[in-house]
């Protein structure tokens, strides 16, 4: 499972990032951004008057975060009447989008964006106004003292519609400047005091002046005032503002990473489980077939323990009738520690290697007697390897043994040996060699018996059953020498920490 406290960490730097990557600007002394359908200063807390005003999308796409006009009479926007929005000398930041231009109307050719006046004539009447001239097709700012002092200023480009543009201008008593998408347009001398109508609003997109009548049809968002002369870079840094949600649709982009990724880990975690839960159900199937197979082997070597058990009694009753005292007393010492450490082996599913290779040299000295041959084995370890603390499965090397001797060597004139090799592999695996110079499978197939193929039968169903229950490669292979002098069996075998 995920670390909790890991996650929360994770969480806790995105937190910070956001946090320190978040810029801090100067507050402006009002400021209308329509954003989620405000409808006031954020400043003051003043409302807006919103006449045939819909709220629509931002330049970054945020819903309902600016505000459109239809472009008639009865489609403005009055910020109202309040020293913020009147100051001598000051700084006035703002976007639009104009859509198409508006003929209705009467007067000059104009699409008022921003206007507020400074008398009641119907002439030279603007304190400050930005508007878009219909047949120029540029934006234009000006601010009237009188009908004898009036500057205005022209972009150098055509302004294009459909398209958010940045406006700025500021003024104090000595110079009116005007900004359109951070460029300074121009800067023009003023000499003179900004005067206001006193009971005049500020408005968007009407020019509310019965001699020139116009309206606006475009969007206009984030509108701030500033109680000083913005620098060019103030204005270059007002232009490059990153989205205010930014910090709040990262952190909900994140949230929704992250459920997606809980989402995704949660399939993964049911998936899993499910099939480690099949694997399980499969581990014990198999584990529960082993059992049934070694039950099987166990009843097997039952069914050959009386058969071994006559032909050894009969062995040691021809020794007595011989009158041969110390072959008979050696037979029996031999048959009963044979005897015992068969009995001791098979109350567990696994052995010690060193109580195999006892078990094997037991055996092999009771068939040498009984048969009255002069078999010849070696049992060969490699130096690393500790007999008594590896672990074997039981009964995995004994009918190995006991073919080379039925259908390998009795059958043999001259030399009988029997070379059987360990070593480790992997530091999980026991390899065994089983090696004989008798006469060959092929030689002596037609001896082979059925309880001991059944028996090698065995032992390559618990093999298989080994592999597919703990993830093993072991293995069997028996092959014939050149010539037919003998059999190598090479089988390897799992190293048991515990028995199975």
């Amino acid at each position: 499972m995920v670390n909790s406290s890991y996650i929360f960490w994770i969480f806790s730097a995105m937190i910070l990032f956001i946090s320190v990557s978040s810029q801090t600007l100067k507050l402006p002394v009002a400021k209308f951004s329509f954003n989620d359908k405000k409808d006031y200063d954020e400043i003051s807390k003043r409302g807006v008057k919103l006449r045939g005003a819909n709220f629509t999308d931002d330049r970054f796409g945020n819903p309902d975060h600016a505000i459109f006009l239809s472009g008639h009479e009865e489609s403005y926007v009055n910020l109202g009447n309040f020293p913020a929005l009147k100051l001598k000398t000051a700084s006035i930041s703002l976007w639009v989008k104009i859509y198409e231009k508006v003929w209705a109307g009467c007067g000059h050719r104009v699409n008022p964006v921003l206007v507020t006046k400074s008398t009641t004539e119907n002439d030279f009447y603007e304190s400050y106004a930005i508007y878009y001239t219909i047949e120029g097709e540029n934006i234009n700012t000006c601010s009237t003292r009188d009908s004898l002092k009036q500057i205005s200023i022209c972009s150098s480009q055509t302004f294009e519609r459909f398209k958010w543009h940045h406006l700025v201008i500021t003024y104090d008593d000595r110079f009116y400047t005007f900004y359109v998408d951070a460029k300074k347009e121009s800067s023009v001398s003023k000499g003179y005091e900004t005067k206001f109508l006193a009971t005049d609003s500020v408005v968007l997109g009407t020019t509310a002046n019965k001699k020139n009548n116009r309206y606006l049809m475009g969007a206009i968002d984030d509108v701030e005032f500033y109680d000083y002369v913005l620098t060019q870079a103030e204005v270059k840094n007002l232009n490059n503002e990153e989205d205010p949600n930014k910090n709040h649709i990262i952190f909900k982009r994140l949230m929704m990473i992250f459920v997606f990724g809980l989402f995704i880990f949660s399939i993964y975690s049911l998936v899993k489980y499910r099939f480690n839960l099949k694997l399980k159900k499969e581990k014990q199937k198999l584990e529960q077939e082993n059992k049934l197979l070694e039950t099987e082997l166990k009843v097997n070597r039952a069914s050959m323990s009386p058969h071994f058990l006559f032909n050894s009694l009969n062995a040691l009753h021809n020794f007595i009738l011989a009158e041969e005292t110390n072959n008979a007393s050696n037979y029996l010492i031999k048959f009963s520690k044979l005897i015992r450490k068969i009995i001791e082996s098979n109350m567990y599913d696994s052995i010690s290697l060193k109580l195999e290779i006892e078990m094997l040299e037991y055996y092999l000295e009771v068939e040498n007697m009984r048969f009255k041959e002069n078999i010849m084995y070696t049992f060969i370890t490699d130096d690393s390897l500790s007999a008594s603390s590896v672990h074997i499965p039981v009964m995995m090397l004994q009918p190995f043994v006991e073919n080379a001797i039925w259908h390998g060597l009795l059958n043999k004139s001259g030399d009988k040996i029997i070379t059987v090799s360990f070593s480790v592999c992997e530091n999980k695996y026991l390899y065994c060699i089983i090696e004989d110079n008798g006469i060959g499978r092929k030689t002596g197939k037609s001896n082979l018996s059925g309880k001991k193929s059944l028996a090698i039968g065995f032992i390559l169903q618990r093999l298989e059953l080994l592999n597919k229950i703990h993830d093993l490669n072991c293995s069997l292979i028996i092959e014939d020498k050149p010539l037919n002098r003998g059999t190598i069996v090479k089988i390897t075998l799992p190293i048991l920490n515990k028995p199975l």
